[in-house]
């Protein structure tokens, strides 16, 4: 039998972030929030509205569960 060694784990965990469930494009967020294209873009780099960029290609993804709450008026 080989005994293969365990990893400390006395030490504190890195967190968990859960991964999106359902992302949309900019213009899919638009439609689903009844606002421009324009209007989604100016909430994101104001930072009010959270969302991804995939690396390399750089296209920008809202998660729709955000989306909701950001319309509804939740603290994100």
């Amino acid at each position: 039998m080989i005994k293969v060694p365990r990893k400390n784990t006395s030490t504190n965990p890195a967190p968990v972030v859960a991964m999106p469930v359902e992302l949309l494009t900019v213009r899919q967020a638009a439609t689903f929030a009844q606002a421009s294209q324009p209007t989604i873009r100016r909430w994101i780099r104001a930072e009010a509205l959270p969302a991804y960029r995939a690396k390399g290609k750089g296209r920008v993804r809202i998660d729709k569960a955000d989306l909701v709450k950001f319309l509804r008026g939740d603290v994100i």
